[in-house]
Order: structure tokens, then sequence, then C-alpha cells
């Protein structure tokens, strides 16, 4: 029996880091109220991946403008 292997997230944050910007993060995260999960099956990396960006931007549900 073969089992299927899947490389989910490889190579992530090659390039992903350079798209998602702190204006495109607060967009999605905070104005259209995606969560980390949708944010990282969209560009195709981990939901860890996202929460550091969204850390290393001080971006959180409850910032605002400016953080």
């Amino acid at each position: 029996m073969t089992r299927k292997v899947r490389f989910r997230n490889v190579g992530a944050g090659k390039g992903v880091k350079e798209q998602l910007s702190e204006k495109l993060l607060r967009s999605l995260y905070l104005e259209q109220g995606l969560t980390q999960s949708e944010i990282a099956r969209r560009y195709g990396c981990t939901a860890q991946f996202i929460s550091i960006l969204l850390h290393e931007h001080g971006i959180t549900r409850g910032s605002s403008r400016g953080g």
C-alpha cells in the first residue's frame, strides 16, 4: 500500500514574506477578518508563519493603525 505523502509548505516563506507587507497583513487580518489559517492557505505557508509575521509587525486583533 502506497502512503500518500504531502509536502505541505515546502519552501514556505520564500517570497511569501515579500508578498505580505504590513499593509496587506493589516487589511487581510484586521479589515477583512481572515484567520491566520485562511491567510496561510491563500499564500501557501503555515499559520505559524503568518503568526510570526503578524508579531513582527505588532499586529493583533485589538491593534489599531500605527501599532
